[in-house]
């Protein structure tokens, strides 16, 4: 059989985290669709990879939105995916994408685990897929519950501004950009609104704790955070739909305060001076039909 006649092979395959074990799995994926081409006599046209993303929410997967879109435009016979759980963990989506996929005569074909005919039956796929969901919502429940028990602990951001992070629960003050941090403080009790700051630490040369350049919304992270008079507040916010990812703030009283004197950069009362003007700031703006977004 001539290659122009060989049943052309997409594979689409997914790891949830960018940690390297998860990276080896998504390499060691791209060699066994590679096999299972070569096994089938099939063509491998293309492997479509999503790397640290979540099966929950198929707007934020852009390999698998290039996948469907190659889909239509005819450029595969057979999509292969490994199990349902790698597809999609929202039922929702999962049923959306098949159809999408059979609309446009492409074979899906989940070749581990038993479910190489799942593609033919919508209910058993239903019921896969209803399985992987569920499967998603409690380990999002599990790692919510070890988050909680961290937050009461006193466990500190990954990455902050104005600190080393040293382990889980501590931090060390960084030298240079803690002096950032107090002229910011300084700039926006002397009158300068937070796109002023931004445009005055750019000049500077100071870059963000990521290297990128200073903005609005970075300056006024910064002016709200009470770590920097040495307040830190967990349990801020609460997820209220894991499938799209949504979360609601807390109120006060369902919030974990740890007192940490040692981490300010600034003083309290320069802290709370700053609030106050930035509650007048709003105010104003308020006033004046919210025409300004540099407060």
């Amino acid at each position: 059989m001539g290659v122009k006649h060989r049943l052309r092979m997409a594979a689409y395959c997914r790891v949830s985290t960018k940690k390297e074990a998860q990276l080896d799995s998504l390499a060691h994926q791209k060699e066994f669709f590679a096999e299972y081409a070569r096994k089938e006599g099939m063509l491998l046209t293309a492997v479509y990879a999503d790397e640290g993303v979540s099966g929950r929410q198929m707007r934020h997967r852009e390999q698998f939105l290039n996948m469907l879109e190659d889909a239509k435009a005819g450029r595969f016979d057979l999509l292969a995916v490994k199990d349902v759980s790698r597809f999609a963990r929202n039922t929702v989506d999962c049923l959306q994408a098949i159809r999408s996929l059979k609309k446009q005569g492409i074979v899906i074909r989940f070749i581990s685990g038993g479910q190489e005919t799942l593609g033919e039956s919508e209910f058993i796929l239903t019921v896969y897929a209803s399985l992987a969901q569920e499967e998603s919502a409690n380990l999002s429940k599990r790692i919510r519950f070890g988050k909680e028990i961290n937050a009461k602990k006193g466990r500190v951001p990954p990455v902050l501004y104005g600190y080393d992070r040293l382990d889980l629960f501590h931090l060390r003050i960084n030298a240079p950009e803690a002096a950032v941090i107090r002229q910011m403080f300084s700039l926006y009790l002397d009158g300068a609104g937070t796109a002023a700051i931004a445009q005055q630490l750019n000049r500077q040369g100071c870059l963000t704790k990521k290297g990128k350049i200073w903005d609005s919304r970075g300056i006024r992270r910064c002016l709200q955070n009470s770590i920097y008079c040495g307040i830190l507040v967990n349990h801020k916010t609460i997820v209220t739909d894991f499938l799209e990812g949504t979360v609601a703030p807390l109120p006060e009283n369902e919030q974990y305060i740890h007192i940490r004197p040692e981490w300010a950069i600034v003083s309290q009362e320069e802290f709370r001076a700053v609030q106050a003007e930035r509650y007048r700031r709003r105010q104003i703006a308020g006033k004046a039909c919210g025409t300004n977004r540099n407060t």
